[in-house]
């Protein structure tokens, strides 16, 4: 039965309690009567986290903390909504930096103030309209059933929906989250056969990427911004596919110039100053990363690592002081957080073996690894890289190349990642070192896998899982294995017979690779696998 407004469950979003009222009023009088309120980000993130809510009427400023923006950020990346949910910005700015950055989070509406009832209900009404039909795709979505969530695409498509391109959307990135670039090609070529369109010429773009066509997606996301350079989506894959080529230094003016449109991404900052720093433009990175802490501090996209890097780079141009500062900056901001107090640690090493003084470098070392124990199999790839450039630079070799084989080991088909660590290797003059421990690490876990496969095919799936399992308990962070032995699972119960313990255990591996990389395609595909067998 379709949803209409006066059933819709309804939040409220504003700092101000006269603007929260107002809003609650004009709501009840269109017949709503699940309305609630929230008074901030912190609030409002509660409510989501509780309640499943189909429209949210949020207000871009929220005073101290989080903004509007980042609200949705936070709501989407912890999947407090769905592709049903109705999400109107409010706001009374209208500042070109605010625009832009509420127009890429992609909001349903975006309301500028004052509002009044009649302007709210005739944007609402049709809204809703627009995405009533979306509610059993999003139910399939959650459910991770997304053969079941085509399925519903496509019956809202032949009968020819009211939002036919949001529908074609959503289609296309189910097709690719689930690997299938043909398919997604198809659908783009569909759309784009009739007009050229933004999404669809982007999408088109990243198939293209996706299948090693990097020339080919550049033309794409070129066209798209010559059409529109307003289309920040198609700039920022612009910037990754020519980094994926090599160009480091076309990939930071695409950057640079997309900043300038819009300045207050995290995420397209952070960037900016990795890519800057590996073309050793300093001055750039520098400014990035100070405005990446800047913008992040409300922001779901906070993260330790831009203070350390922000810090290095200080030092590399002779301020450590500054460095030490802003590390202090990151024990303060991150307090109680033992990853990013470990990343503090190591880099507090680093500065005080540059600056001569060796027992407090040792001491912060050695500070450094005892988070890195307490952590255990939480330990991230990126933190163990931490940690053993502070190893390196004081000269304890044979722990950094443990911890830095294990990083290869655990992403051995990374080549970006290799060379990375070979870089960490070089620049402590240690070049043979860091090749010899790369080539051993990616053989020794080429050899299990091509063993654990070779067993599957023999049907030897318990021995096969045997020694995978001991594989995934050495390498917890292995995408790699830990799909590897989820494959192995699929394939013996594939040939022998649906089993509770083994689906649960596959499930698992699953979850982990999700919390890894939440763009693993096999995540995907193989949910699917499994919801099958439990269903024949």
């Amino acid at each position: 039965m379709p949803l209409t407004l006066q059933q819709a469950n309804t939040l409220i979003v504003d700092d101000f309690q006269s603007m929260r009222t107002m809003l609650r009023d004009f709501v009840k009088s269109m017949g709503m009567t699940r309305v609630d309120t929230a008074c901030h980000g912190k609030d409002a993130i509660s409510h989501l986290a509780e309640s499943r809510y189909d429209i949210v009427l949020c207000d871009y400023n929220l005073g101290p903390g989080a903004n509007g923006q980042q609200v949705l950020e936070e709501a989407r990346a912890r999947n407090l909504i769905g592709v049903s949910t109705i999400w109107v910005i409010v706001t009374a700015e209208k500042t070109s930096d605010m625009v832009m950055g509420a127009a890429e989070i992609k909001p349903d509406d975006y309301l500028l103030k004052p509002i009044n009832q009649a302007l709210l209900q005739s944007r609402l009404e049709k809204l809703i309209v627009r995405k009533q039909s979306l509610g059993l795709v999003e139910t399939a979505i959650r459910a991770k059933d997304f053969s079941a969530a085509l399925a519903q695409c496509n019956l809202l498509l032949r009968m020819q929906s009211a939002n036919p391109h949001e529908v074609l959307r959503i289609k296309s990135d189910l097709l690719q989250t689930l690997g299938d670039f043909e398919a997604a090609r198809a659908v783009y070529e569909s759309v784009l056969e009739k007009r050229s369109v933004a999404w669809a010429r982007t999408g088109l773009g990243q198939v293209l990427f996706y299948t090693g066509d990097h020339a080919g997606a550049i033309t794409q996301f070129e066209q798209v911004l010559a059409e529109n350079q307003m289309y920040i989506e198609a700039a920022d894959w612009l910037a990754k596919t020519h980094e994926a080529m090599g160009d480091t230094v076309r990939a930071q003016q695409v950057l640079q110039d997309t900043i300038k449109l819009s300045p207050n991404s995290p995420l397209r900052q952070k960037k900016l100053g990795d890519t800057a720093l590996k073309n050793g433009a300093l001055d750039v990175a520098q400014a990035a990363f100070e405005k990446t802490i800047k913008i992040s501090e409300f922001s779901t996209h906070k993260n330790p690592a831009v203070y350390a890097r922000l810090a290095d780079l200080l030092v590399d141009k002779g301020e450590a002081q500054e460095a030490l500062n802003v590390i202090n900056r990151s024990k303060a901001d991150f307090r109680y957080n033992s990853p990013a107090a470990l990343q503090a640690a190591a880099s507090e090493a680093r500065i005080y073996q540059k600056l001569g003084q060796p027992d407090k470098a040792q001491a912060a070392l050695v500070s450094a690894e005892q988070l890195a124990a307490q952590l255990g199999d939480k330990l991230s790839p990126d933190l163990m890289v931490e940690l053993a450039r502070a190893q390196l630079k004081l000269g304890h070799k044979d722990k950094a190349c443990q911890l830095l084989g294990q990083v290869v080991k655990n992403d051995h088909e990374n080549t970006q990642l290799s060379s990375e660590i070979a870089s960490i290797f070089d620049a402590e003059n240690l070049a043979g070192v860091g090749q010899t421990l790369i080539q051993a690490s990616r053989e020794e876990v080429v050899y299990i896998n091509n063993r654990g496969v070779m067993l599957a095919k023999e049907g030897e799936f318990e021995q096969g899982a045997l020694l995978l399992r001991e594989a995934v308990k050495k390498l917890p962070t292995s995408e790699v294995m830990l799909v590897n032995l989820c494959g192995l699972l699929i394939a013996q119960m594939s040939k022998s017979g649906y089993s509770d313990a083994l689906a649960d255990e596959a499930r698992a591996l699953l979850d982990r690779v999700h919390a890894l990389n939440p763009g693993n395609k096999k995540f995907y595909s193989y949910s699917l696998v499994l919801v099958r067998l439990q269903r024949a």
